[in-house]
């Protein structure tokens, strides 16, 4: 953590109160997905006792190492965050209105990657920059639509390229993509964003 961090008063923290189970206990099965948005969730002291595990479980949540369940599960989760990718996909873009090139980083990168956008556009460059407070779902709509009018995008990250990767399969070769990575141990340079982001503008 570089950065402090601010916890809002609890006035301010929505409390979403979940669905509760219509079944009393011992006949409510805590993971029997009807393929619903939600599903019902007990409240810990009304009297329902269910098990929770990491592991593929059953619809009571006892572990069941089989394919089925695995299939059932894997799936349930899958369509769960891509029934509602629309509302956890959180981006926040600068610049990127008319620009040509698009920097696209999160995390630490993210910071420095702005720093060099600011340069380059001191310098004239047409670039903006998309910071992904998310990572996935990837935000493929919104790079396949700007791949569809900008020239390149450059992508910071401190790995090997896996969201580079990403970008470049969205953009489906309508715009460069053009990877900054390195193994990690020390954030990027400034200067080597920017010297990517210029030759992204050519």
């Amino acid at each position: 953590m570089k950065e402090k961090v601010v916890v809002p008063p609890p006035e301010e923290i929505e409390v979403i109160d979940r669905e509760r189970p219509a079944e009393p206990p011992g006949v409510y099965l805590p993971y029997a997905f009807d393929g619903g948005k939600t599903h019902p969730m007990a409240v810990a002291g009304e009297g329902y006792r269910f098990h929770v595990t990491g592991l593929t479980h059953d619809e009571r949540g006892y572990p069941a190492m089989n394919k089925e369940a695995q299939d059932r599960l894997v799936r349930h989760l899958l369509d769960k965050i891509r029934k509602n990718a629309d509302d956890i996909i959180d981006l926040v873009e600068t610049h990127v209105r008319g620009a040509d090139v698009v920097v696209i980083s999160y995390g630490i990168s993210a910071r420095i990657s702005m720093d060099a956008v600011e340069e380059a556009r001191r310098e004239g460059v047409k670039v903006g920059m998309i910071k992904m407070n998310t990572i996935w779902p990837f935000p493929e709509e919104r790079v396949r639509a700007l791949a569809r009018r900008v020239k390149a995008f450059v992508v910071p990250e401190i790995n090997m390229g896996q969201v580079a990767l990403e970008v470049e399969r969205c953009a489906g070769g309508r715009a460069r993509t053009i990877p900054v990575c390195h193994a990690g141990g020390f954030v990027h340079e400034t200067k080597d964003i920017l010297k990517a982001i210029k030759r992204g503008a050519r």
